[in-house]
């Protein structure tokens, strides 16, 4: 059986950058299961394997754009501890989370230098410029269950809806 929409999947891979670091899969491949069809990986994930068959092995790269995205140095910011005083206490080189108190979303941010009086910041993705080198074995295809296509939740990096056929 193939991977297409409305089936259930399970891939065992392993992911480095180019580089050869491993992001995931480092002692060995990691598993991961889906439906297909709903966002629910890394949509230029997704679209690799479609069509591809339970047994099958592939090796292939998501270029940063397609992936994370391009690193933007739009959303490197510096700011002063006058404007932002919680900097102090941040260390160079540990991501951080903040919180818009109003809407409730969360923002995650890289502190990259500090001085005497401000903080550089970098709120893009960890893997944004980043080519990601997949290795994937297909492990098991089949059709979707009811209960798991009710319960479908996307990627918060996917679409809500479904692909298209």
């Amino acid at each position: 059986m193939e991977i297409s929409k409305d089936r259930f999947v399970i891939v065992e891979y392993d992911l480095r950058l180019e580089d050869g670091s491993y992001v995931k899969g480092g002692n060995g491949p990691v598993s991961m299961n889906f439906v297909a069809g709903y966002a629910q990986v890394l949509p230029a994930l997704e679209k690799q394997l479609l069509g591809a068959a339970e047994g099958a092995e592939l090796e292939f790269v998501i270029p940063a754009g397609d992936a994370f995205g391009n690193h933007e140095e739009k959303l490197v910011r510096t700011m002063t501890f006058e404007d932002f005083p919680a900097g102090r206490k941040l260390e160079i080189g540990k991501w951080a989370v903040a919180r818009n108190e109003d809407t409730q979303a969360q923002y995650s941010y890289l502190v990259l230098e500090k001085t005497d009086s401000s903080i550089k910041l970098d709120y893009n993705h960890p893997l944004a410029g980043k080519n990601l080198h997949y290795r994937i074995k297909v492990v098991h295809v089949r059709e979707a269950l009811k209960e798991e296509l009710e319960e479908i939740r996307p990627c918060e990096h996917g679409k809500a809806q479904p692909l298209d056929d």
